[in-house]
């Protein structure tokens, strides 16, 4: 699918399929100037975790601390018994002072799986308190784009009926979705700052071109849509370009910029009270990151013919850094730190860690986590770095020693992949048989997950307990179908999804529909949404927005009442 975000392509604006891109054409930063700060608003903080324990205290000054949530009137902190029904849902049994730590408690009221204590921006309560729709699986929705559409000219959105205006993430919120999804990204400016202005607003929304604001933006809408009771998935973005003032760095000061844009993307969220249930970290990331040379059109660590083969030696074995696949211990070290920052910037920040889950997000299924989940375990995959004929590497590691003493496995815990149908349309879409098919491969998937995750085990206390440690999430999922004659086929064909994901729901958080608001754009015809368009008078440039009728289908899967197996 189309990559929303600040990353685009010199051309054309953005990125088309990933499977479809080569080197010479990977994303390049936005043009837009990056706010940055001077000194770190993350404060020292003590080790109370296996992840806290190896983090390297910041000693710059702290500019920014958030008190910490659910403080009583005698500064005592309020956790609540829960038990467990379902994935990860939570329910409240009893609700008491406590004076120990926080990092300790659970979230007050109903969680979903991954869940985290999500601070509403207003009432400075968690999420879970909350949320209406904490059923046991997450029915979700991608919603960077919808903020840009409602900022366009003559833009409207309305309910079912076509004609009741009406704020297209309360129509979410109403058809059952309980979870979202937003994206930050390496050049995103902070905000606040208007959007880009367009000459042709349509077609540039249609071709993909339109700016899709800053972080501030991403803030406003996640604000929006906790209200509602919603859980949160956030994708930090480090980018495939390595900066051109990082070309020169060692790997060790890679590592220092990775963490300093992490903080930098996630700080915003932060100071509005809000901590997602789930962080992955890129977005489609199969191959890893910052390992592309613009200048050169060179991969870092592999063997592209661009540069010798000692050159590419010197990558992968962290002389020259490389965040590419080919050199895993790398790439596993940036993971590390990566959650390293985010676990410092929170705890800075007066929230727990322990509730919030890490995880990766590829583009193809079952591809870039079979080395966090397969050979993760394995610690000679994160610290045994190999030349390209496959012997060692001499001398030192480059990777600093505390995260070679991290387990990737340890700290990524959720699988995340882009769940498309194959084909996204069926050969027949009045045929079980056929619009089965197409969900073959997510069962697949599920089913290797399933195994890796019978292999983990599953947690013996904490917030977690007796849940699998390693858990599927669906990151991205659509079909194409056309509207409104074929909506009732999608209908069955997203009540047919709902059933493969049923039978996996020990280890499966749920499923996310890439941008369900995304009306007018070309990709599948604009069919692989949750909507359709309501064309204003000729020549008007109105245009209105509508949910289909498989939104209420989508919401519904979120209801059922599924149990976790073998509980």
């Amino acid at each position: 699918m189309p990559v929303i975000g600040s990353t685009i392509t010199p051309t054309s604006g953005i990125m088309g399929p990933l499977s479809d891109v080569d080197a010479a054409s990977l994303s390049v930063e936005n043009p837009k100037a990056v706010q940055t700060t001077t000194g770190s608003p993350y404060g020292n903080s003590s080790a109370s975790s296996p992840i806290d324990a190896v983090v390297k205290n910041d000693t710059s000054t702290s500019s920014t601390i958030l008190a910490p949530p659910s403080t009583t009137d005698d500064g005592s902190k309020t956790s609540s018994t829960v038990t467990f029904d379902g994935i990860g849902a939570f329910d409240t049994v009893s609700s008491t002072p406590q004076s120990s730590s926080w990092e300790a408690s659970a979230s007050t009221g109903s969680t979903a799986a991954g869940a985290v204590p999500t601070v509403s921006p207003s009432t400075n309560q968690t999420s879970g308190s909350l949320n209406k729709r904490s059923g046991a699986i997450w029915a979700g929705a991608c919603i960077d784009t919808v903020p840009r559409a409602k900022a366009l000219p003559g833009r409207t959105f309305y309910d079912f009926d076509g004609k009741t205006v009406k704020d297209p993430i309360d129509t979410l919120a109403d058809a059952g979705v309980n979870a979202f999804r937003v994206q930050a990204f390496r050049g995103d400016c902070l905000g606040p700052e208007p959007f880009a202005a367009t000459a042709s607003p349509l077609d540039d929304e249609d071709d993909f071109k339109l700016d899709f604001g800053c972080i501030d933006v991403k803030v406003k809408i996640a604000k929006q849509a906790i209200a509602l009771g919603m859980k949160m998935e956030l994708t930090i973005n480090q980018g495939l370009n390595i900066p051109k003032g990082m070309e020169k760095y060692t790997y060790e000061q890679m590592v220092e910029e990775v963490q300093k844009e992490t903080k930098r993307q996630l700080q915003p969220f932060l100071e509005a009270h809000i901590v997602p249930d789930i962080i992955l970290l890129e977005n489609e990331g199969t191959d890893g990151f910052l390992f592309h040379e613009e200048a050169t059109g060179h991969n870092r660590g592999q063997n592209d013919g661009k540069v010798s083969e000692d050159v590419v030696n010197q990558e992968r074995c962290g002389q020259i850094p490389t965040g590419k696949m080919d050199s895993y211990p790398q790439l596993a070290g940036y993971y590390k730190a990566e959650v390293i920052a985010c676990n410092e910037a929170i705890k800075a920040a007066g929230f727990p860690t322990d509730t919030v889950r890490y995880g990766l997000h590829s583009h193809g299924q079952y591809v870039q986590w079979k080395e966090s989940v397969v050979h993760g375990p394995k610690r000679a995959s994160e610290t045994s770095m190999k030349k390209v004929d496959g012997s060692p590497c001499e001398g030192p590691s480059p990777i600093p020693a505390n995260l070679l003493a991290m387990n990737a496995s340890e700290v990524l815990t959720i699988a995340g992949f882009s769940a498309y149908a194959e084909p996204m349309r069926p050969a027949d879409i009045n045929n079980a048989s056929s619009l089965q098919a197409t969900l073959s491969r997510l069962e697949e998937t599920l089913t290797q997950i399933q195994g890796y995750s019978e292999e983990y085990g599953r947690y013996s206390s904490g917030p977690f307990k007796g849940q699998y440690k390693l858990q599927a999430l669906g990151v991205e999922y659509a079909t194409h179908f056309s509207y409104p004659d074929e909506i009732p086929q999608q209908q069955r064909h997203t009540e047919m999804m709902w059933d493969v994901v049923r039978k996996f729901s020990a280890t499966m958080i749920g499923m996310l529909w890439w941008e369900p608001w995304y009306c007018n754009n070309h990709w599948e015809g604009g069919k692989a949404t949750l909507c359709h368009l309501i064309p204003g008078p000729q020549g008007s440039g109105e245009l209105g927005e509508a949910p289909t009728d498989t939104l209420k289908t989508w919401g519904a899967g979120a209801r059922s009442p599924w149990k976790m197996a073998g509980a």
